[in-house]
């Protein structure tokens, strides 16, 4: 970015570590790795039965030792070590500018101010340096260890603990909270008030909710067969590295098209199963965590699909950056490309992020304009009927499909695969 902007800084800073793309990796992940990532969270499922009777005289000890157990089963002792070290660095931060914030030394937007920077500082060296020595798998260790998604839910208790310094602090239900494992790492975001709120009702060993989590668990096994179809019919990159974004005329065209809309349905498919996962182990233990999709295949238009897709991280970003920026009442172009580039960046060091949250931003702005411009015409009440519907579904799918290439191709934003596909259409045009 600085090169960009034609500053003369760009010596003073290292270059961010490249991030592994397994997508595009010849080297298959390993068991480690795999357990290591967001499926690693099916190794809870035999520590349940203990949590919950370990739950029927000691609740908040049960689920500290259970995401502890499972923390440690998953990552190792050394990547648990630092996790753990950070996140009680970053809860020490917060509890220390509330108790200033009581005592009447801090404003709210001081305070607030000072859990966004010092928050963001904490993670800043895993966000620049993707992979590190002490974790276990190739992957960014940034959202795979769940420092991502620690950094969202520390920045939502921080600024609720700004605008109400008198809430109660119950240390005890917090650290329940940090290492509740169903949400500990990779979602969904669970805000503190709502997990205390659901462990102050919480019934440990409450046999209802067994049917509800045993139809998710199935549902993992239907996402899991889909994960492996998908997979078996993207384009495998050859041994000595050359894959379908670095060398696309290399591919032949059915091969890059399966690309285009597999890699996109294969990623959907891995976030869909794993909040499945997720959903199901914490309907098991009884303390119920939010579903972060709802129906995303029927989403017919761009604001649609953000109602529909990641909704807890989509709700934060509403309630944390847009509304406190002015949201739609001033400048909202800007506080929707805002939002958006921060959750490009939120996911790592790589011009592919930003520029799929800059194509996101782009989409909403155009809708947004498109709207206004219907209510002007007087055009808002009409529906359109099906073919209206067809059409907004099929741009919405292919403009999501193009853009989450663009976020899965690190190193050449997917420009080289649209560029080839486009001549090898305008070839047959001709």
């Amino acid at each position: 970015m600085l090169a960009v902007l034609g500053l003369p800084l760009a010596g003073l800073l290292p270059r961010p570590e490249p991030i592994f793309n397994p997508i595009t990796s010849p080297v298959p992940l390993t068991p480690a790795e795999m357990l290591a990532g967001p499926f690693g969270l099916i190794a809870f499922l035999p520590l349940v039965p203990l949590v919950l009777l370990l739950a029927i005289r000691f609740r908040r000890l049960a689920l500290i030792l259970g995401g502890l157990a499972w923390l440690l089963l998953t990552v190792g002792p050394v990547a648990s070590l630092v996790l753990l070290s950070a996140i009680a660095t970053g809860t020490c931060w917060v509890i220390g500018l509330g108790a200033l914030r009581r005592r009447g030394r801090l404003g709210s937007r001081t305070m607030t101010a000072l859990v966004w920077v010092g928050l963001h500082a904490l993670v800043l060296p895993l966000w620049w340096r993707a992979q590190q020595p002490w974790y276990p798998s190739r992957m960014a260790a940034l959202h795979q260890i769940g420092l991502a998604y620690f950094l969202l839910r520390l920045v939502a208790w921080g600024t609720e603990l700004a605008g109400k310094p008198q809430l109660p602090l119950r240390l005890r239900e917090t650290v329940c909270w940090l290492l509740y494992a169903p949400c500990m790492r990779l979602g969904p975001v669970l805000r503190r008030e709502d997990f205390l709120r659901r462990f102050d009702q919480w019934t440990p060993l409450r046999s209802s909710a067994l049917l509800a989590a045993a139809g998710r668990l199935a549902l993992v096994l239907l996402g899991g067969v889909g994960i492996a179809v998908v997979g078996r019919q993207i384009p495998t990159p050859s041994a000595q590295g050359v894959d379908f974004f670095a060398c696309p005329q290399l591919y032949a065209t059915g091969q890059l098209l399966r690309v285009f809309y597999l890699v996109p349905v294969q990623i959907y498919l891995l976030l869909w199963t794993y909040n499945q996962l997720a959903v199901g182990l914490s309907q098991l233990i009884g303390i119920q965590v939010d579903d972060n999709f709802r129906r995303l295949p029927l989403a017919t238009s761009v604001r649609e699909f953000w109602r529909r897709w990641h909704i807890t991280v989509g709700a934060w970003l509403r309630d944390y950056i847009y509304i406190p920026l002015g949201g739609g009442r001033k400048r909202a172009i800007l506080n929707i490309t805002l939002v958006f580039v921060y959750c490009g960046l939120w996911h790592g060091a790589s011009w592919s992020f930003l520029a799929w949250g800059l194509s996101q931003a782009a989409a909403l702005t155009v809708q947004r304009a498109w709207d206004r411009l219907r209510c002007r015409l007087g055009w808002q009440g009409r529906s359109g009927g099906r073919a209206r519907t067809a059409a907004g579904w099929l741009l919405t799918m292919h403009y999501q499909a193009a853009s989450i290439v663009v976020f899965a191709d690190f190193d050449h934003l997917g420009w080289r695969l649209f560029s080839e596909l486009l001549g090898r259409a305008i070839s047959i045009g001709g």
